[in-house]
């Protein structure tokens, strides 16, 4: 009935929708742009045409699954939904699920259609380079999924703990954009805090070419396990603050 009852909620609301025509635009407009290019010089790999949607699309994704809860923390709504549902951990694990579903549905649709874009821009090459029957482009369909759904629970936990819409976007954007690649840059410091730091692991499992300056200790899958650790304890720590604080 929780999740349901989250579904409802999103499915009513006007800003999911504008959110995901948004990112479309930019997914794709990038991913057109790139396929022109490519067809120029060298062809365009799969996790390089879904620059866009890992890009723009998961963290705009990310912030809309945070904005679920601090929207009803800035309203007053979680009072009345905590009263519907007593269970605070049941609430918050209901909207972390239905953010999941709904970012990653987005995010394989738009990362399949970047790749498609792409091949239909670029040179007959390019096209057959990204055809669906390759196995690399659903390779990075998958791991650029499995962040979006990975990333929007991290989001909900941090939106559970921040409660404030304006703190919770900044942390999802100045830790990717800006603090996590400064710190990488560091002189001595960036090689040893590097590996370390959540978003260059996603970055470092998707494969896809980002801000990360630093060499990882571990391949592809130990960085999708390591930033799958960082979302369990946040959203744990999570799920013990909304327990224990009143709304």
């Amino acid at each position: 009935m929780t999740i349901r009852a989250e579904q409802i909620k999103l499915a009513t609301t006007r800003s999911p929708l504008w959110t995901v025509a948004g990112v479309v635009v930019l997914s794709l407009g990038l991913a057109a742009i790139q396929g022109s290019v490519g067809s120029l010089s060298i062809p365009v790999e799969p996790e390089r045409a879904a620059t866009g949607v890992a890009t723009f699309g998961v963290p705009v994704l990310m912030i809309l699954a945070a904005l679920s809860v601090t929207g009803e923390y800035r309203t007053g709504m979680i009072r009345a939904t905590f009263l519907a549902v007593p269970n605070r951990t049941r609430v918050l694990a209901a909207k972390a699920v239905v953010a999941a579903v709904f970012a990653g549905f987005w995010t394989g649709v738009m990362t399949v259609a970047s790749a498609l874009t792409v091949g239909a821009v670029g040179s007959e090459r390019q096209g057959a380079q990204l055809a669906l029957s390759q196995p690399g482009v659903w390779r990075t369909v998958a791991a650029i999924t499995l962040y979006a759904m990975l990333g929007s629970v991290l989001a909900v936990g941090l939106g559970a703990l921040i409660r404030h819409s304006a703190g919770v976007i900044a942390v999802l954007l100045l830790l990717p954009f800006v603090v996590e690649p400064l710190l990488g840059a560091l002189p001595q410091i960036g090689q040893r805090v590097g590996p370390l730091l959540p978003f260059t692991n996603a970055n470092a499992f998707t494969e896809v070419p980002s801000l990360r300056t630093v060499s990882m200790w571990w391949g592809p899958v130990g960085s999708l396990a390591y930033f799958a650790a960082v979302v369990a304890v946040v959203f744990a720590v999570a799920l013990v603050d909304v327990n224990r604080r009143d709304p």
